[in-house]
């Protein structure tokens, strides 16, 4: 590993410690280890989002969905009359499990040896929510049809596609790719999300990370979530379960 790389992988669990990290720390980590995980791993996906954000048309999340949106494609009236879909091939990028193991396993090339003990730390939890917000730049490829991933905030923060049958215009299935639990705990109902598609994600003088429309992200930030119109911030609160 070139020293430039090994200085920002520890730079970066700096910031992960201390919680001090916000949505370009993780664009920066992820584009500088891509190289240094293995092919078919999680953090090589997620690189490989950031190489190709316009048109993603190969990887674990275009795999883990063939067989779904091929049956889909088949079979449109009858999924809508309750036919059962196949099984996704892999977890795609949804496991938060694999995503914390691959974590894990980065810091360990730079002799930093941390486990994460559960996907519920604080701390992993902004990295999750951080990582929703730069995946709801893109777009996938799937079966010669552009899609736009997007980001959805309520009781919890997902990560989905829409993705409309090829057999029968304006019959879509959504498909999610990444959940994030407990965002919004006030939020009752699990039928409200907020598109918040174009958001970005910045920590603020409290320690939370709230996400921001991009007109707002200018150089001389105002990091006082207090102060902005309600709706402007929509923030991870630290819920502890």
């Amino acid at each position: 590993m070139n020293k430039y790389t090994h200085h920002h992988i520890e730079r970066f669990y700096e910031k992960f410690i201390n919680r001090s990290f916000d949505q370009d720390d993780i664009a920066m980590f992820i584009v500088l280890s891509r190289d240094y995980t293995p092919k078919g791993s999680i953090f090589r996906e997620l690189g490989d989002f950031l190489a190709h954000p316009d048109e993603k048309d190969r990887g674990l999340v275009i795999m883990a969905f063939r067989d779904v949106i091929d049956f889909f494609d088949d079979n449109t009236i009858e999924t809508f009359a309750g036919a059962e879909l196949p099984k996704k091939r892999n977890s795609g990028i949804g496991a938060l499990d694999e995503v914390k193991a691959s974590l894990c396993s980065i810091f360990t090339l730079v002799g930093i040896n941390h486990p994460i003990e559960s996907t519920n730390e604080l701390r992993f939890r902004d990295f999750v929510f951080c990582l929703i917000f730069l995946l709801g730049n893109f777009r996938l490829k799937m079966n010669g049809q552009l899609v736009e991933i997007q980001v959805k905030y309520g009781n919890g923060l997902s990560l989905s596609v829409s993705y409309e049958s090829a057999s029968y215009d304006r019959h879509y299935l959504s498909l999610k790719l990444m959940l994030l639990c407990g965002v919004w705990p006030q939020c009752i109902s699990s039928d409200y999300e907020k598109d918040l598609s174009g958001y970005i994600v910045r920590r603020f003088s409290n320690g939370n990370l709230g996400a921001i429309p991009y007109r707002l992200d200018v150089p001389d930030l105002n990091a006082d979530m207090r102060s902005y119109e309600r709706g402007m911030v929509w923030p991870l609160n630290d819920y502890k379960f």
